[in-house]
């Protein structure tokens, strides 16, 4: 067996060696493969610098398990950004499961020296999608007497200086798409046309072009889709995070798949070649 018929029999386990190594090691250390920054993630980046420094955001956690890996990185890396502002933040949560991602993705604010109930708040959970966000817009001490943590709304500053969604200087919507939870339309409705409270939304890679319409009527102010958008708006900010991991990671699996497809067709053709030339055919 010459190189050539080796290199196409490879062990499977060397190739699955090789792909755990290419996603291990960017998640060890971010490497921070070059990204270049698309214009809707510098839009949305640029239209967030705006913002008065120390007004409020609301953010809506509006996605189930499975789409965190996408959504998680584009709250942590927007986090930053409010924070060197010293924005508040409030967090919102249409699934039952999505509080949880708030809990996970606020831990950016404790590296600034926010105050929890001062400076940020994680309300939870709220049932009932566009009906209960329009009767929070209008009252929010009606859907949340308390936070996801327990504590009374009353005791927490911040909530008690928020009388609806007019109080926030722009609306954020991490979205999965309407699967049971508050759809991107809705919060345009809600935040958007009943408020005239700026929008931005974060989606998954698949929602981008269903609603990119918005972005074109004005009615959102900027849109995230996908770990991609994740990892250029780290670049923006400066913060490397789970976004820039998950994108090297990829990156680099990617890569070494396309060299084992090369180097195996390369070997096969060079093996081919290789072989004495059968005799002529028979008569």
């Amino acid at each position: 067996m010459n190189i050539f018929d080796k290199l196409q029999n490879v062990d499977k386990r060397v190739f699955y060696l090789l792909m755990a190594l290419a996603i291990a090691i960017p998640t060890i250390s971010p490497i921070g493969l070059p990204v270049d920054v698309t214009p809707p993630v510098k839009q949305t980046f640029d239209f967030v610098t705006s913002l008065p420094e120390g007004s409020k955001v609301i953010i809506g956690y509006d996605y189930e398990p499975g789409d965190e890996i996408d959504l998680n990185p584009m709250a942590q890396a927007l986090f930053h950004q409010l924070a060197e502002k010293k924005i508040k933040v409030v967090g919102i949560a249409s699934f039952p499961s999505a509080p949880m991602f708030g809990e996970y993705t606020m831990k950016v604010f404790e590296e600034y020296g926010y105050e929890y109930g001062v400076d940020y708040v994680n309300f939870g959970y709220y049932a009932g999608a566009e009906t209960t966000l329009a009767a929070f817009a209008t009252d929010p001490k009606s859907i949340f007497t308390t936070d996801f943590r327990g504590n009374a709304y009353d005791s927490l500053p911040l909530a008690k200086s928020i009388k609806g969604m007019g109080d926030f200087a722009m609306a954020v919507t991490l979205n999965d798409g309407p699967t049971g939870g508050t759809g991107t339309h809705e919060w345009v409705r809600q935040a958007v046309m009943a408020y005239k409270v700026p929008l931005v939304m974060g989606v998954t890679g698949v929602l981008a072009a269903s609603n990119q319409t918005y972005v074109q009527s004005g009615d959102c102010k900027g849109i995230l889709a996908g770990l991609r958008a994740a990892a250029e708006y780290e670049k923006l900010t400066g913060k490397k995070g789970s976004g820039t991991v998950g994108m090297d990671a990829q990156s680099i699996a990617h890569l070494l798949i396309v060299v084992f497809v090369v180097m195996g067709n390369v070997a096969m053709f060079l093996s081919q070649k290789s072989k004495p030339a059968k005799g002529g055919a028979k008569r």
